[in-house]
């Protein structure tokens, strides 16, 4: 890698806000110097993912995933260096270097391969579309009309027309394309030695991704008595994961990008259609998942967008089940998630047709939260007249109130539970506790040893001085005085104490039963600090004092090693934080003295 190229990643790094970035895709929050999120490459309840500001990394303690805003992307986004380099540059204002030689593009065959493969999608996107002009198109062109589709949608949306089961085929043939490409693409399938296209006689909706590549087509036929699937979407190839991918996504971010509105709101549906009659009656944020049921991939993507998101799926037994299994994947990646009630039977194409798009706006203005949802849910299969059906209607419902984290929303729903059951406030939050406890007690019966024999050893190698003790002790007795404005993990002698401290860090609203819980009840550490007792001088001004000197400990670690780099690398930026780590570390000495 050239030094100029180098450079240039150097000021790209520089200009980009890594905690500005990050979030985009977790919600994140800011404690003393660091920031903490759940982590986005992983499942997780409690935030283990922390982002430092000022090294413009990021590192989760769960999966071990680390790095720097071009890796986090690259991972993010499933894409390579030079993509993720481009996208940061873009935001910073900068213009990408012409490239003096080819070692840092990641050039390789697969590389070319799938460019050309993106070429063949597109070529094909765009003939699909030219086919809605020939006149053996005339099926296609009435269904559009009868459906309301104008003009315009049918550009925005990029809609075509497969005429018969061999012309793509000879289109893209006659383009320089093979039938292995075709075949690789999810285009062409091959049938007694021969091939074909896999969408034949159908109008076609192409799928195109957030880098604007399209990577997809869903295919839907016109003929009544058909011998073959109605509908029909691409196989997954190595470029289109269903999982991954959101229907409408490019216009959502073209959108952002306009600037032209701000993006207060996604609206999530289960259909192509769905999604083209929405932005037809002005609901230009509209889009569907590839498939009804959420992954983690798809809300991440969304909270790029937005922070609110409108679920409307379709209002029958099948749409309400979608519901259920997908908006606890929103909730987790931080987004508020509302739920638009349909009428039975009906999707937002109909109701758009029959009641305009005023009447669907009054649905989205009476949507509601996720947890009123569920609690409707189960509230609309229970018989409430049966006193032990609504006896076990009451404790579901609580369990639904419970997995929210935000108490100002459980009391709310507490209370509209009480209306609705006749029980007390007070009987629903103990059913809660007692439900919690129990959770609890089955965790700690069901989890591994390993950790906690493996924290044992550790305790059994390491001394604790009485200053540690103090340190810890107060942390885990939760004294007024705590902060964590300086992180010292690295400074504590051993995996138990940096596991104790970091998860103390991470768990704010923890209880001294929490931590036993946590660590095990044998812990002769944990003991030992649940019995310390503070002497004269055990205060505020003591614990400052011992974080500093771990922090300085910290600090000279990490010189250590960054000198050590930058003999090795001869790399100019490891000299510039030895620098500023040694007038960190002389305002520590400075603070002592």
């Amino acid at each position: 890698m050239d030094k100029e190229f180098s450079d240039f990643i150097s000021k790209v790094l520089d200009k980009t806000d890594i905690v500005s970035l990050i979030s985009r895709y977790a919600s994140v929050e800011r404690k003393g110097n660091t920031y903490w999120a759940c982590c986005p490459f992983h499942h997780e309840t409690q935030p283990s993912f922390s982002i430092t500001p000022s090294k413009q990394l990021f590192h989760c303690f769960g999966c071990k995933e680390s790095g720097n805003a071009l890796s986090f992307l690259m991972k993010i986004e499933n894409i390579e260096f030079i993509d993720a380099l481009k996208m940061l540059a873009e935001q910073a204002g900068l213009e990408m270097p012409k490239p003096k030689n080819k070692t840092y593009t990641h050039d390789r065959v697969d590389k070319k391969q799938r460019e050309r493969l993106y070429e063949l999608m597109r070529v094909a996107a765009r003939h699909y579309y030219d086919n809605l002009s020939s006149p053996r198109a005339k099926v296609f062109n009435e269904y559009l009309r009868s459906r309301e589709i104008p003009p315009e949608m049918v550009r925005k949306f990029g809609l075509g027309a497969s005429l018969d089961f061999t012309e793509m085929l000879e289109f893209l043939r006659s383009q320089g394309y093979t039938n292995e490409e075709m075949y690789n693409a999810g285009i062409a399938e091959q049938k007694d030695g021969r091939y074909y296209d896999v969408f034949g006689k159908r109008l076609m909706f192409p799928v195109i991704d957030n880098m604007n590549h399209v990577v997809a087509f869903g295919g839907r036929t016109l003929e009544k008595d058909a011998h073959f699937a109605k509908y029909r979407n691409s196989s997954e190839t190595w470029f289109f994961e269903k999982a991954q991918v959101i229907y409408g996504v490019n216009l959502l971010k073209k959108l952002k990008n306009s600037g032209a509105q701000p993006i207060t709101s996604v609206i999530v549906v289960e259909g192509y259609m769905d999604v083209i009659s929405l932005h037809k009656a002005g609901f230009n944020t509209a889009v569907a998942t590839m498939g009804t049921a959420f992954t983690t991939k798809n809300a991440r993507q969304l909270k790029q967008y937005t922070d609110t998101i409108y679920i409307s799926y379709d209002g029958d037994t099948a749409g309400q089940k979608a519901i259920m299994r997908g908006l606890d994947i929103l909730r987790e990646v931080g987004l508020t998630v509302k739920v638009v009630r349909l009428p039975d039977g009906l999707d937002p194409d109909d109701l758009i047709k029959r009641d305009g798009a005023q009447g669907y706006q009054k649905l989205l203005d009476e949507a509601v939260q996720l947890t009123r949802h569920k609690i409707d849910v189960l509230k609309a299969s229970t018989d409430l007249n049966d006193p032990d059906k609504k006896a076990q209607f009451a404790v579901e419902a609580v369990k639904v109130i419970s997995a929210h984290d935000n108490a100002v929303e459980q009391d709310k729903y507490y209370n509209y539970l009480s209306a609705v059951t006749g029980f007390a406030v007070d009987d629903l939050k103990r059913q809660a506790r007692d439900d919690l406890m129990a959770k609890a007690k089955r965790m700690q019966a069901q989890a591994p040893t390993r950790d906690v024999e493996s924290a044992q050893v550790d305790e059994e190698h390491a001394e604790y001085s009485d200053t540690l003790k103090f340190f810890l002790a107060s942390i885990i007795l939760k004294r007024d005085y705590v902060n964590y404005d300086r992180i010292v993990t690295d400074a504590m002698p051993d995996g138990f104490s940096k596991r104790l401290y970091n998860w103390c860090r991470q768990h704010e609203g923890f209880g001294i039963t929490d931590v036993f819980n946590e660590f095990g009840y044998d812990s002769k550490l944990l003991n030992e600090l649940q019995d310390y007792k503070f002497k004269p001088g055990d205060g505020e001004q003591k614990f400052v004092d011992v974080q500093t000197e771990l922090y300085r400990e910290v600090l000279t670690k990490e010189l250590d090693n960054l000198s050590h780099l930058h003999k090795t690398t001869n790399d100019p930026k490891y000299l510039e934080m030895v620098g500023k780590l040694n007038v960190e570390l002389a305002k520590l000495k400075k603070y002592r003295s």
